[in-house]
């Protein structure tokens, strides 16, 4: 439903998201990592929109060797101003 009046928008919905990274989301999380290493300790902005919460869980559990080892990157998720956001950073080897 839209804001308040209860005012419906008819749509149809958009197609299912396509599972995997989109093309060159892997160069753009490498360098997200290499950047986020030369600056231990601060948060950046590493994605905006959709697949997030995944996003999350894999720099976490360094599931691509990109943020590996596990353990030496931390990332969150927020909702700002209606849009998902991953926020990362690196604390070390393995911390």
């Amino acid at each position: 439903m839209s804001q308040a009046g209860g005012v419906i928008r008819w749509e149809a919905p958009p197609p299912p998201l396509k599972r995997g990274p989109s093309p060159g989301v892997g160069a753009a999380m490498r360098r997200a990592a290499i950047e986020l290493r030369a600056r231990p300790g601060r948060w950046a902005v590493v994605v905006e929109g959709a697949g997030t919460r995944t996003l999350v869980t894999r720099i976490r559990q360094a599931s691509d060797q990109v943020w590996g080892p596990p353990g030496s990157y931390e990332a969150v998720c927020r909702l700002v101003d209606g849009c998902l956001v991953v926020y990362a950073r690196y604390v070390g080897s393995g911390a």
